[in-house]
C-alpha cells in the first residue's frame, strides 16, 4: 500500500468530524427522519426544533445496509444548505466527490450491517428572510452519500487518519468516486425560525390619550 503524506492540522480539525459512533437512534422518538434508497436505509434523529441565521443542529443517524456487498461513507464533518424556494435546510454527510488533495477516511457498512452515529451539523443561512413576513426556513432534511462499489478506494478504507494528503490519488479516484456516489435523502421534518434581532419588529406603542380638545 502507497505510504500516504499526512497533515496534522487537518487530521486535528477532522478529529471533531461527524462519524463518531452513538447508540441506535430511538424510534419512537417523534422528531424522526427516514430515506430508503436501492436496500439502503437511513434513519436519524433531529435534537432540537429551531432553525437560525447561524445554529448547530445534534443529530443522530443510523446505516443500514440491506445490500449484499459493502458500502463507504466519508468520515468528513456534514455540511448544510438552504433552498429558498422550498424552505428547506439540508444536512449532508458524507461527499460526492472526492478532495483535491485530501481524501478522508473512509468507514465501511458490511451486508446486513448497522451503523449508528453522532454528529452536530452547523447551519449558516446567507440568504436569510429579509422580514418577518419574507418566506424563511421552515423544514430540515439529511442527505447520506455513500460510495456502492468498494474496490476502488481500499486505500482509504478504515485507516488510522482522518485525513491523507494524495494529490495524485485524489485525481485518480475523482471520476470513480463521481461514478459510483449513491444518495439517500430522507424526509423533511418541520422546524421553527428564529429570527436575528435585527429582524424583529418592536410593537407600535399605544398613543397617548389627551383630554378632548387636546
Amino acid at each position: 500500500m502507497k505510504a500516504f503524506a499526512t497533515l496534522s492540522v487537518i487530521s486535528a480539525c477532522l478529529a471533531l468530524v461527524a462519524c463518531t459512533s452513538a447508540k441506535p437512534v430511538n424510534m419512537k422518538e417523534s422528531r424522526r427522519v427516514v430515506g430508503t434508497e436501492n436496500n439502503v436505509r437511513v434513519d436519524a434523529e433531529i435534537f432540537g426544533d429551531q432553525l437560525a441565521p447561524s445554529v448547530t443542529v445534534p443529530v443522530n443517524y443510523d446505516i443500514t445496509n440491506g445490500r449484499d456487498t459493502t458500502i463507504l461513507i466519508a468520515d468528513l464533518l456534514p455540511e448544510s444548505s438552504y433552498d429558498p424556494d422550498t424552505q428547506i435546510v439540508t444536512i449532508t454527510i458524507g461527499s460526492e466527490v472526492p478532495g483535491q488533495e485530501f481524501l478522508p477516511r473512509l468507514i465501511p457498512i458490511r451486508p446486513g450491517e448497522k451503523k449508528s452515529f453522532s454528529t452536530a451539523a452547523r447551519v449558516l443561512i446567507a440568504n436569510r428572510p429579509a422580514s418577518p413576513w419574507s418566506p424563511r426556513p421552515s423544514a430540515l432534511r439529511l442527505r447520506v452519500n455513500f460510495l456502492g462499489n468498494p474496490a476502488p478506494f481500499e486505500q482509504l478504507v478504515s485507516i488510522p487518519e482522518r485525513a491523507v494528503r494524495d494529490p495524485e490519488l485524489a485525481a485518480k479516484l475523482f471520476p470513480k468516486w463521481v461514478e459510483g456516489n449513491e444518495t439517500v435523502v430522507t424526509n423533511t421534518l418541520p422546524m421553527h425560525w428564529m429570527m436575528a434581532p435585527e429582524q424583529s419588529t418592536p410593537a407600535a406603542m399605544p398613543g397617548r390619550r389627551g383630554r378632548p380638545g387636546n
